[in-house]
């Protein structure tokens, strides 16, 4: 996975579908939830730098089929 920058405040999907915000800290591989404990990076299904509601961000562009967020 491609990571964001040391200190970065991104959008991470929890692998429950829950969408938070968090800041990266590239030395301990992490992501850190406000008022959360850390997460390891390998437990985030995916990051983003930026959130929409009806867009679920770990929607592959090129797959045909969408996650539950982007269906009508």
């Amino acid at each position: 996975m491609v990571k964001p920058d040391d200190g970065e405040i991104v959008w991470i999907e929890y692998p429950e579908g829950r969408h938070l915000r968090a800041k990266f800290d590239s030395a301990s591989d992490t992501f850190a939830p406000f008022g959360e404990h850390p997460i390891a990076a390998s437990a985030i299904a995916n990051w983003s730098r930026e959130e929409h509601e009806d867009y679920d961000i770990s929607d592959d562009p090129q797959e045909g089929i969408k996650g539950n967020l982007t269906r009508d």
